[in-house]
This record gives C-alpha cells, structure tokens and sequence, in this order.
C-alpha cells in the first residue's frame, strides 16, 4: 500500500512537532512518508541557535521552560527514550539539558523613579513535569490561587524586602508594615455563609476529605479577624470543596461545589480586599494583592458561577476583566505583578510597551496554568543552546524515524486546485546548490568538551564547505547584513522547484510562523492564494497582530558578585522597558569557552552571561523584501538602544559595573569580555545584539478580540492543508513552547486519525483537560 505524501513547510517547533507525531510508531511509519521543507541552513524557528566563530551560542532572545509545559516536557522525554545517541554526548537524560530556575525577580519602581526588583523564589513543587495526564478541577485551581493569597499573609513576616543596587534591603511602607486587619463589623462570618460551609462539609463527614477538620472549626468558630485569618478561612474551605468534589458522595472528579459556596468565597475574598486596602499604596504585597484578588474573583465569578470559556473571554482585555471583577484600576496600572505577566508572554500590540493587549481568557488560562499546574519547578532553564538541548535531539530523532529534511527550501507560493478546494502545488526557491552536487545537506557540528565528552551544535551560518559558490553566497550576504534566512536576504536563489499533490505530496501542513505569510504591504504572500479563496484563512492574518522583539547576549569578565548584584542566579521580568527582561545563564558557559578550546582566542574566559530582551516596536518589519537597508538599519537601532539603555538602567542592578562622568553615573564597557580589548561602547559590537524583525521572527499576539479569528489546525478551508504553529486555535491560543507543541499534535492527530491525548487543550473552555 502507497504511504501518504506529507509536506510539512517550515522548520519551527509546530512543524517538528507534527512530523514527530506522524513518525513515532511503527504503524505511522509505515502509513506516512514525511518531509519538512525549511529556509536555511537549521531548525527551530525562534527556537533556533547557531554557534558563531568563537563558540559562542546566539539565540533569538531569552527562552526558558514552564513547569506547566505537559505536552512539551512529555515529547522531549519521549524523544529522549529513543534518541539513538553517542554514549560520548554530554546529555544523556531530558534532565541533563532543563534544569529547574525558581528565582525569579520582578521589577518595580521605587519613589524618584528608581529600579529595583522584588526578590520572588518560588517552592519546590510535586510531581515531575510531562507526567501529569489531567489538569485541575476549576475548584483546585481556584484552590492554588487563594493558596497564593494565603501564603502571602502567613510569610508576613519573612518578607525578604526588595534588591536596590544589587543588594536586599527593606524599606519602610514597602516590605515593612502591620498585618491588615479586617473592618471591626466584619470579623465576624455571615451566619449564612458560615451554615452553608458547614453543611457542605458535613456531607462529606465519611470520605477523607483533605483539611476538614480545620474548615470544621473555622466555622464553628465564624471569627476572622486579621487579612491572614480570612485568607487561611478561605483556604481552607475551597481546599474542602475541592477535595470534596473528588472524594465526596458520587466521587465525581469533575463536580463543581454548589454555586452558593462560590459567592461565599467571594465574600471572604472581598474581606481580604478590604484588609489589603489598608496597607501604603506602594507596599509590596499590596502590589500582588491588587492583582491576584481580581483574578481570583474574576476566575470564580465567569468560570465557577457563569460557566464561562476562555475564549469567550478573549473579547475583553485582560486588565479591563481585572476591573471588571473588582481590580483598582490605577493600582493596576502601576502593578508590577501584572506587567510581569504581559513581559512573560510579550504581549504588547505590535510591540509597544505602553499597550499592552492580552485576551483575557487566554491571560486567565495562562496565570492559572502557571499557579496551578506546574510541576517541580515554576521554571526551567537550559542548560546550552535551545537548539542544540531540544531542536538536535528532535532532528536526529525524526531521521531515525525516516523523515527527510531539505534545507535551503524556502516557501515562495502555495497554489490551489482549479475549484480552489485542494493545495495543488508549493513553489519553493532553491536558495543554494550544494557543492557535492547532491541534496544531502548535514547541519551539525560536533563541540568537544571535557573529559572527552561533546554536544552537537547547529553553526550561526551554513557549512560552507557543503554550499557551493559559497564565497559568492557570502559576498552577497555581507552587503546588507543579511543571511539566507532574511526577509531581505541579498543573495538570490539559484533554481526553484515545484511540489506537486499527488507526486511529491498528498497532504501538507503549513508550518510556518504567520508572519511568514501575513500581509504587511503590497508584495503578494506564500499565502495569497489562500487569503483570496478563504475568507476565513484571510481574517486570521488580517487579524492577529504580529510582536517584533529585541535581544541581547553580554558576556561579562566579572561574575554576578564582581558586579554588584548580591542574591543569586536571577531570571527577572518587568524590569525598565525596552529590555525588561533578564537572565543570567551562565550555565551555558562550560558549553562555550574552556581553557585552550575553542572558544575564546585568550585562556581569560568569562564568568557570567547575560540574556536580556524585551518588545520592540519598528515599522521595519513592514518593509518589502526589496529594500535590502533593513537588516543593517534594525541592527543599528538596537545597537543604539541597548547602549542608551545600559549606559541608563545596568548600574542599578550592577553597581561595580558604573563609572562616573560629566553625564552622571554611566555604564562601564570594560565589564564586556572582549577578546580583541576594544575601548568604550566598542566593546558591545562584540556582544550579540539582534533584532528580531524579520516576519518568521515575530511573535502572533492574543490581543483582546483576536482569538474568534485563529483557526484550528484542520480548518484551513481546503481539504488537505494543515496548520501547526502558536497562531493556531489550539485552546490555548497564547506564544509560548506548550502551545506551539500542542498545534503540532494536533495537527498530527487530525492527519493519521489516531487517538492522541493533549493535556490541557480544553482547560477553561467547557471540557474536561
């Protein structure tokens, strides 16, 4: 029997997904003959890496794992399970390449204006991520929440106080303040509410119901005084009725508590509110408080009592569904609590910080999965390359498995059949011959480490030695600043092929990013054809916005003390905009530099590392392919903002990285490690800057109102085009890794018809996940 042709077009982690899905059994394998099609020289989407001639690993900016990552944690062990490695590779084990990051500072702004960042290390979770096969019932992630209200009350007194020039410190009206106590004519519970508590609970008196004992006595004894006594009553209470509903009578696992006890919930929630409105307007947990007691309710109100869906809620902007539900909304304009969850998934309308637009479901879905249903560790970092940890193990995996990859295959048109129901054929530009004269080009390169040990690593430009005409390739390539992954790239193709349906494909899968294929001027798209016979297909691309970003990687002599900065390893968000976001990933050291190896061209090597990144709002993406300045002009302006925003911002995190000058207190370059002793602002052109421009770059937002326009993976509007990528409607339609893997299976299930469970892709949206 003939196997099914699939092209899968792009090279991103939705499209590997979905070609890892179609070739992960026996019985797949012999069913589908499978080929991804992707421009340049690697895979991986924003995703990818690339080493560069000094061993250094560039990224597109700042990656990390959630603990809530199901689908992609279960993948990469998965592939980890099969990957047919050298006993030699230094990663062995999923868990040599994510190892857990739970410091996670937060931005905010003293009086006066002044940088500083809340120091938030988050606990130790239970289970392991990828092994939990359901998500919480509505009333266990409700119970997580107010399990975050409680823990700010009961770690009253531990406060660590808040980093100022790099050291903790505390400060009055910020982290030193009373315990808020209740109204005098509210400490006492509602005799209703208190009744209705206790019969509830009474019900479950035979069944090990978790806490019963202590919601027993809390409402018999009805008394709450301070903001910590109604946080714990609350607590309690839900856990009771969220225990119940699984080990009550009927057992039900799925059961919501009766809808009186939700708005008694609420009523205790308020009392906390009430509490909390007493602190000074500028303390930290007032901070947290103004944000996380809206959500809360917001989540009880439209979830437990409306029986809303996220996507339904996506009609409204996040914050306003905050004021909605009771949020100050001056206090939640300058909340950094709040920012910070913009600043995470980067949703700025087209990437302006000043707007920020985020459905509020999918924000809801979003703040509950990160409270709710991580496992382990909040976050997880990597340990080299996304690239080379997650991306080389995935395409090394897929070869095993018989998929075939042609690189240097860029997507220039997808045609339609004469009734315009059916993909016909994909035009794509040959964009380099190789120098052997075959198709067979091998991406790799092996990075030797100590003890004889290695990584294999993609390079930051193709293997030379493979392409043919490749110093032509590179002339070219150097006029502009561009590479053969460039939306303006300066070299031309040198053929072109044409795929057609029923010889080379039977079925493709659209794996591209949307910006690849989105309409920003006058040029016709790879996807032209598909807008004009689609109204649908049209409205997604006319819909969804597109969020361009910025990224630097500093590698810095001293370490994080030889700095200035004092508490540990951070992963910190929120911080002065553009580039609020910041990492130090000096973990990736032992993978670049090693004495006498073949990173650096001097045995000093450097101490730490820095990512920092953010939102960027340039009408550069816009431009069209024929205007080859771009490249260079992006460049340029984020070169320019990373200096002014170091030279205003480093020094109060890195006090002994300033120097002092006619202008104030600036940035001291020297901290740069640079091997050829630049001087000055010289010493950051040998840094990595990027500016992530280019339309495959660019992240699809979740603004408010867009999601009724995301299609699902096979709503294309033709019968044999699939989608895979984090602008699908996947049921968690935001930008991140567990998204974009969610679309990839998704797209392979409806593909094959075989049953394949996906954790999580109708939570809050009316289904059991």
């Amino acid at each position: 029997m003939a196997k099914t042709r699939i092209a899968i077009l792009g090279g991103g982690v939705g499209a590997l997904t979905t070609a890892h899905f179609l070739s992960d059994t026996d019985e797949k394998r012999a069913r589908y003959d499978v080929t991804i099609y992707q421009m340049g020289w690697r895979l991986g989407g924003k995703g990818a890496t690339g080493r560069d001639q000094w061993n250094r690993i560039q990224e597109h900016g700042l990656h990390v794992w959630f603990g809530f990552y199901n689908n992609a944690f279960k993948m990469l062990q998965d592939v980890f399970d099969v990957w047919k490695r050298s006993p030699d590779n230094t990663f062995q084990s999923w868990r040599d390449v994510l190892k857990p990051q739970r410091f996670t500072p937060i931005g905010m702004v003293l009086d006066g204006g002044k940088p500083a960042y809340w120091p938030l290390t988050w606990p130790v979770l239970g289970g392991e991520p990828g092994s939990a096969n359901v998500m919480p019932t509505l009333p266990q992630a409700i119970a997580s929440l107010v399990g975050v209200v409680r823990d700010v009350f009961e770690n009253w007194d531990e406060l660590s106080g808040l980093i100022v020039d790099g050291k903790l410190v505390h400060i009055d009206g910020r982290t030193v303040a009373p315990m808020p106590v209740l109204p005098a004519d509210q400490q006492v519970l509602p005799a209703p509410l208190a009744t209705r508590f206790a019969d509830a609970i009474r019900g479950w008196k035979d069944r090990e119901v978790r806490h019963l004992a202590q919601a027993e006595a809390l409402v018999k004894g009805a008394a709450v005084t301070t903001a910590k006594d109604a946080a714990i009553a609350a607590h309690r209470l839900i856990r009771a009725l969220a225990d119940g509903a699984q080990n009550g009578p009927g057992s039900n696992p799925s059961a919501a508590p009766p809808v009186e006890h939700f708005h008694d919930l609420m009523k205790l929630l308020r009392l906390i509110e009430a509490a909390a409105a007493t602190l000074p307007s500028n303390h930290v947990a007032r901070d947290l408080l103004a944000f996380v007691l809206p959500f809360t309710v917001g989540i009880i109100a439209d979830f437990g009592i409306e029986k809303r869906t996220a996507d339904s809620l996506d009609e409204l902007e996040f914050t306003d569904w905050l004021i909605r539900h009771g949020g100050d909304a001056k206090a939640l304009k300058q909340s950094c609590s709040l920012r910070t969850c913009y600043d995470t998934f980067m949703q700025y309308k087209d990437g302006d910080y000043r707007q920020p637009n985020w459905g509020a479901g999918v924000a809801a879905q979003s703040c509950v999965r990160m409270f709710a249903t991580c496992r382990e560790s909040v976050m997880w970092n990597m340990e080299a390359g996304m690239g080379e940890v997650i991306i080389a193990p995935i395409y090394q995996t897929l070869l095993q498995n018989g998929v075939k990859v042609k690189f240097f295959r860029r997507v220039e048109d997808i045609g339609l059949s004469d009734d315009r129901a059916l993909v016909e054929t994909v035009r794509l530009a040959r964009q380099v011959d190789l120098a052997d004269g075959g198709d067979d080009y091998q991406p790799l390169i092996t990075v030797p480490l100590e003890d004889k040990k290695f990584l294999l690593a993609w390079p930051l430009e193709p293997l030379w030695d493979q392409i043919k005409d490749a110093d032509k390739v590179q002339a070219a390539l150097a006029t502009n600043n561009s590479s053969l992954e460039s939306h303006w790239c300066a070299w031309e193709p040198v053929g072109s092929e044409t795929l057609q349906r029923g010889r080379d494909f039977d079925v493709a899968v659209l794996g591209i990013s949307m910006g690849g294929f989105k309409a920003m001027n006058d040029q016709p798209t790879l996807a032209a054809e598909l807008q004009a016979a689609s109204p649908a297909f049209n409205a997604m691309t006319s819909n969804i916005g597109i969020i361009p970003t910025l990224s630097m990687q500093l590698w810095c002599g001293p370490d994080l003390q030889g700095l200035g900065w004092e508490p540990g390893q951070p992963a910190a968000v929120a911080g002065p905009e553009p580039w609020s976001i910041w990492a130090e990933m000096g973990q990736t050291l032992p993978y670049e530099f090693r004495p006498g190896g073949t990173g650096a061209p001097q045995s000093e090597t450097p101490k730490s590392v820095h990512y920092i990144c953010g939102v960027w709002q340039t009408g550069l993406v816009a431009r069209p392919t024929t205007d080859l300045a771009v490249p260079k002009e992006a460049l340029d302006n984020v070169t320019n903002s990373a200096a002014e925003w170091l030279d205003a911002y480093m020094g109060n995190f890195w006090p002994k990285a300033t120097v002092s000058g006619q202008g104030g207190v600036g940035f001291n370059w020297n901290v740069l490690y640079d091997p050829w002793n630049g001087t000055g602002r010289e010493r950051l052109s040998h840094q990595i800057i990027r500016a992530n421009v280019d339309p495959t770059e660019t992240l699809p937002g979740s603004a408010a109102g867009s999601t009724k326009f995301r299609l699902r993976t096979d709503a294309s509007g033709f019968y044999n085009l699939f989608l895979a990528g984090c602008w699908v409607r996947t049921g968690f339609n935001t930008s991140c890794i567990e998204a974009t893997v969610m679309s990839g299976m998704q797209a392979a299930r409806a593909i094959s018809g075989t049953p394949l469970f996906i954790s999580g892709e109708n939570f809050l949206n009316g289904a059991p996940s």
